[in-house]
C-alpha cells in the first residue's frame, strides 16, 4: 500500500485542479473511503468511454458534497495500456485532508466524479481537454 502524505491545500491544488477536463470519459464505477487513525484510505473504480486504446491518462477524482462544497481530490493517472472499456482502481492512504468527510457523510450526499485532463492513446496521438 503507498502512503501519500499531503496538506489540505496541496491536495487541493495537486495536478491541475482549476484546469479544464472531460467528465465524460471516465466514469465512476464504485467508491470506498475508510478512515484509519489520521489517514483516509481511497480506492476508486474508474471504467473508460475513449474510442481508442490509451497508454497514459492525466486524470483526477474529485469528491464533493450535495451542496457542492469539494471535500477533495486524488490522483487518478494511469501509465499502462487501457483497452476500449476497460476499468483501472485508483486510491491510497491520505493524510492530513478532509477525505475523511466522504466516510462521514450519507454516501448520497457525496458526488464522486472523475476529470480528464489529456490522454495519449496506443497510436501516439494525444488529446487534451482545456
Amino acid at each position: 500500500m503507498r502512503y501519500i502524505f499531503l496538506s489540505a491545500a496541496a491536495l487541493f491544488t495537486a495536478g491541475n485542479a482549476e484546469a479544464a477536463c472531460n467528465e465524460s470519459l471516465l466514469t465512476v464505477k464504485e467508491w470506498s473511503v475508510n478512515v484509519k487513525a489520521d489517514e483516509a484510505e481511497v480506492a476508486v473504480t474508474l471504467a473508460s468511454s475513449l474510442t481508442k486504446p490509451a497508454r497514459m491518462i492525466d486524470a483526477s477524482v474529485v469528491f464533493s458534497d450535495a451542496l457542492g462544497q469539494r471535500i477533495g481530490q486524488i490522483p487518478a493517472d494511469f501509465d499502462e495500456k487501457l483497452a476500449i472499456g476497460a476499468t483501472y482502481t485508483t486510491g491510497g492512504s491520505y493524510a492530513g485532508t478532509k477525505l475523511d468527510r466522504a466516510a462521514k457523510l450519507d454516501r448520497h450526499d457525496v458526488n464522486v466524479t472523475a476529470c480528464l485532463r489529456g490522454v495519449v492513446y496506443e497510436d501516439g496521438t494525444k488529446e487534451e481537454f482545456k
